[in-house]
């Protein structure tokens, strides 16, 4: 639309009742695999369609929990599992030593001492005030 228009909704995803098409899959299939370890699940199908929903809804809530909503879900998977998310820094829980106090003096044996970067970077400010 060159006229600068914006269709309202236009990369929304479909959703009914507020759940996406995923979650209702991921529904069904927790109705599905119950009912068929149970011994009559028709007369557990009120039972079963509860928990469909349930199951629905709950992944939904969950999924709205987040700001970026599926990676967000699938961060906390991964960290659970104990695996770094991919593209962000280490999560404090699997990362639980964390220091924002500065160094005093560096280790003489690390590359950026035996460079002396440390002189070039801490270098005595009188002499660009003399500038």
């Amino acid at each position: 639309m060159d006229s600068g228009d914006v269709i309202p909704c236009l990369n929304e995803d479909w959703t009914f009742g507020g759940c996406k098409a995923m979650e209702w899959m991921a529904g069904l299939t927790m109705a599905l695999m119950v009912g068929s370890a149970m011994h009559k699940p028709a007369n557990a199908m009120p039972m079963l369609v509860l928990m469909m929903i349930g199951t629905t809804l709950s992944l939904a809530t969950l999924r709205k929990k987040f700001p970026d909503e599926e990676r967000g879900v699938r961060n906390l998977c991964m960290v659970t599992c104990g695996f770094e998310p991919i593209g962000i820094p280490a999560p404090s829980r699997l990362q639980p030593l964390w220091s924002g106090a500065p160094l005093r003096q560096l280790n003489n044996r690390c590359l950026y001492s035996q460079l002396e970067l440390d002189q070039v970077i801490f270098r005595d400010r009188s002499a660009d005030r003399e500038r």
